[in-house]
C-alpha cells in the first residue's frame, strides 16, 4: 500500500523515532516525543502518531515501545544491496569463553555500517520476554557495543550467573541492578556474590528478522 504524505510536524515526528531506534535500539515513548518537539502534553503526539499509522508510515505492535517506521524498512529494503558489515551473531554467551567462542557463533549479518563503529560489535539472538514493552522480542536480534560500564538507564548486555542477559541498567545508592521491562519478571540485584557479573556491552540498536 503506497504511503500518504506528511506533514512537517508528522515527518518531525518521524525523523525523531527513527533517530532514536537507530541511536538507543528502541523508540522512544508519547513523554519523550513530546519533549522532543517541545511540547508540554502528549494528546497531540497521540493523534499524529495515529496519523502516521493511518497513511501507512508508522506501525504499532502489541508493547508500548513497538512502533515501526515502515517507511524506513522499504528504503533499508530498496537499499540492501549497498556495502554492509558483516557482524557475528551469537545464540548465547557462557562465563569462562571469549565472546566471539566458536561455539556461541550462530551465524553473521550484514548490517548498515553507520549503526556501530566499533570492530567488535555483535548481535545477540534474544531469548525469552523479559524485555518486551521496551520492544524487544524473543527472536529479535540486539546489536551491542562492547564496553565495560554503561549508564544508569542504559539498556545492556550483562553476564550474571553464568548467562549473559539484556537488560535495562540501574544504578543507585552504589548498587547496580538489572531491569526487565516486563512486569512477570523480577529485577536482579547484583551482589557481591556473583563474581561472573560483568557488562559485555550497551544495546545500540535492534533488528527483527523477517520472514
Amino acid at each position: 500500500m503506497p504511503t500518504l504524505p506528511l506533514t512537517s510536524r508528522q515527518t518531525e515526528i518521524l525523523d525523531l523515532i527513527e533517530r532514536a531506534v537507530q541511536e538507543q535500539g528502541y523508540p522512544p515513548t508519547l513523554r519523550e516525543i513530546a519533549g522532543g518537539l517541545g511540547l508540554s502534553g502528549t494528546r497531540a503526539v497521540e493523534k499524529h502518531l495515529s496519523e502516521l499509522i493511518r497513511k501507512g508510515h508508522l506501525r504499532k505492535g502489541p508493547g508500548r515501545r513497538t512502533l515501526e517506521v515502515i517507511s524506513r524498512t522499504l528504503k533499508v529494503k530498496a537499499e540492501a544491496k549497498r556495502p554492509g558489515r558483516l557482524i557475528p551473531i551469537l545464540g548465547r554467551v557462557a562465563a569462562g569463553q571469549p565472546i566471539l567462542a566458536e561455539e556461541n557463533l550462530l551465524g553473521h549479518l550484514t548490517v548498515d555500517p553507520s549503526l556501530v563503529r566499533s570492530k567488535e560489535a555483535f548481535l545477540l539472538k534474544v531469548n525469552g520476554e523479559s524485555m518486551k514493552e521496551a520492544g524487544i522480542f524473543e527472536g529479535d536480534y540486539v546489536l551491542v557495543k562492547p564496553q565495560s560500564d554503561a549508564d544508569s538507564g542504559e539498556i545492556v548486555v550483562a553476564m550474571t550467573e553464568g548467562e549473559a542477559t539484556v537488560k535495562r541498567l540501574i544504578k543507585k545508592k552504589g548498587s547496580l541492578v538489572l531491569k526487565p521491562e516486563n512486569a512477570a519478571f523480577k529485577p536482579i540485584v547484583i551482589t557481591e556474590k556473583d563474581l561472573t557479573f560483568q557488562i559485555l556491552g550497551k544495546v545500540v540498536s535492534l533488528i527483527r528478522p523477517t520472514l
